[in-house]
């Protein structure tokens, strides 16, 4: 674990915001579950696929700006990081959690309802963390790359290639950023954008 120069305050506020974006990120993925066992199952409306669309695009915008946090709190700076940085970065990190899937299955200490290693032999090509961050923006911003991408890089095609590698990421963060206790949880600012409070303070007002 890295040495923070962040001083305690921004560390802890950093964390916190580690914590929500992985809240943000499970509810998304969780959103896009629900929607797309109904598509699977036969809903082909517009509005089905419109809405599981949107949910997996937010669930990858919330994974991508988790691990941005997550560099910079390594780093101890809550500078911008450097695109190349966070592409590296998320290739490696796949990489990685592959040769520990691997090294478990052969080992002997995976659990019993773990999938078979040849699922985890797979090679990461060098331009995940690129599309990874690709996808990102475009479906993060009105730009006219979601709907006519210049690149073929659609949000199908994405998932088609890269979805698995995805959910490895999303279950690593999980792990150890979820919060089991949403109520105990001290969300700092966050919470307080409490419209029941305003609401009262108009009334006395």
């Amino acid at each position: 674990m890295a040495k923070f120069s962040i001083g305690a305050e921004i560390d802890s506020a950093l964390t916190t915001t580690l914590v929500h974006e992985m809240f943000l990120c499970t509810n998304s993925f969780d959103l896009f579950a629900s929607l797309a066992a109904r598509n699977i199952l036969g809903a082909r409306d517009k509005r089905t696929k419109i809405l599981c669309h949107d949910a997996y695009a937010r669930f990858l915008s919330h994974l991508f700006e988790f691990y941005v946090g997550c560099i910079q709190r390594d780093r101890g700076s809550t500078s911008s990081v450097d695109s190349g940085i966070i592409d590296r970065t998320l290739t490696v990190e796949v990489r990685k959690l592959l040769k520990n899937k691997v090294d478990a299955i052969k080992g002997g200490y995976a659990p019993s309802w773990e999938n078979h290693v040849s699922v985890y032999q797979v090679e990461v090509p060098d331009e995940f963390g690129v599309h990874f961050r690709k996808i990102r923006n475009r479906t993060a911003h009105a730009s006219i790359k979601r709907s006519n991408p210049v690149d073929d890089l659609t949000l199908a095609e994405f998932y088609r290639r890269y979805h698995g590698f995805v959910y490895l990421l999303y279950r690593s963060g999980q792990r150890l950023w979820r919060v089991d206790n949403i109520e105990a949880h001290h969300w700092r600012a966050i919470e307080e954008f409490d419209l029941s409070v305003a609401r009262d303070h108009e009334i006395e007002r």
